[in-house]
């Protein structure tokens, strides 16, 4: 979910330094676990206009094994005293399923009826019991024992077992309580407790944290995250791979200072955006659609040799396609192009992805 670019602060503390070094190319040796390669579905992807199922095809064929389907509890549930919506969300679990992916879930946003801040969909919810309600009505649908699954048999079934708890709250955009560590873990706790108690086999991912998430992931652990996640996640953003995978080295030292040495990180989004000369450019943070191809596969070639000492598991790239249009960056993040009536067209970046699958999927 991406609406703003991030901080410059990041880019400017990090510096320009080099891309760092790469694998050479013929160094194949360490395949990836299953999943790693996921993919953010949002933008385009949300429009009636776009056929889903065929372009989620295009996306299995390049690799992708894993997607992060937003669940807009805003607009699911705007109404509590009527059914959930689950149309929009139906629609991409089952093109995701008929092409053999697994989802991760982010429920984020609240409803006017139980956000703190109401007109804001991106505030928490004053009660964060409602927000646990609110996972277990997404469990009762699409996981393991799912009503959507009995609906449509002609998929195979494959549940969602992935729960992310919110996104980027450390910056108050999407999160408009700060300072955000306390009510951000109370959140998180009701929605384990929720989650555990509807599918004890799930899997709890923290809410993923953009610019200085190192120093709010430990802010995060004096305020008693510990123990209340299964995985940690970090959105790296940075003009350059090799400040990306130092960022994500950040965070791994302060899980292993708190005693989570054994916990994974996902990253839950990853990009370089191909906006250079179109919008504002943040401290190198935009490139061309070349230096984004490139910039795709140097990040990629640095996470896979480091995954094992960051503990690193899975990768989201955000995202899988774009209107490329001003203002915003993010917008021109995707490996595909979309017009407005639907058509699709490959970026280079697109045959970098395919590329870096390739080599590393088992």
């Amino acid at each position: 979910m991406r609406r703003i670019a991030p901080l410059a602060l990041v880019l400017a503390l990090l510096g320009p330094t080099a891309f760092g070094c790469v694998c050479p190319a013929g160094a194949s040796a360490q395949a990836v676990p299953a999943n790693f390669f996921g993919m953010m579905i949002n933008g385009p992807l949300d429009s009636p206009k776009t056929d889903l199922m065929a372009e989620e095809g295009v996306m299995r064929a390049a690799g992708v094994e894993s997607q992060r389907i937003p669940f807009n509890w805003d607009l699911i549930q705007s109404d509590r005293d009527e059914p959930p919506d689950w149309s929009d969300i139906d629609r991409k679990v089952l093109a995701a399923a008929a092409n053999g992916m697994s989802v991760l879930g982010l429920v984020v946003g609240s409803p006017a009826w139980a956000s703190t801040h109401p007109g804001t969909p991106l505030s928490p919810p004053k009660d964060p019991a409602a927000y646990g309600d609110f996972m277990r009505l997404c469990i009762a649908r699409y996981g393991p024992f799912g009503t959507f699954w009995s609906e449509h048999p002609e998929v195979p079934a494959i549940p969602i077992r992935a729960w992310q708890v919110w996104n980027e709250p450390n910056l108050s955009a999407y999160f408009s309580v700060q300072p955000f560590a306390k009510p951000y873990v109370r959140l998180l706790r009701a929605a384990r407790n929720a989650i555990k108690a509807a599918d004890p086999g799930a899997t709890v991912v923290m809410a993923g944290l953009a610019n200085f998430s190192w120093s709010d992931l430990e802010r995060l652990y004096k305020a008693h995250v510990k123990g209340l996640f299964d995985i940690a996640a970090v959105h790296p953003f940075s003009g350059f791979p090799a400040n990306s995978v130092k960022i994500v080295r950040y965070n791994r030292r302060v899980m292993d200072r708190y005693g989570d040495r054994r916990k994974p990180i996902w990253l839950t989004e990853l990009t370089w955006t191909s906006a250079k000369g179109k919008t504002k450019n943040i401290h190198n943070w935009e490139t061309t659609e070349s230096g984004q191809a490139k910039r795709l596969a140097k990040g990629y070639e640095l996470y896979v040799k480091a995954r094992r000492k960051l503990r690193l598991q899975r990768i989201y790239w955000y995202t899988w396609a774009g209107y490329d249009s001003p203002p915003n960056s993010f917008d021109y993040s995707g490996l595909r192009h979309s017009d407005a009536d639907g058509h699709f067209s490959d970026k280079p970046a697109l045959a970098a992805f395919r590329a870096i699958t390739k080599r590393y999927e088992r």
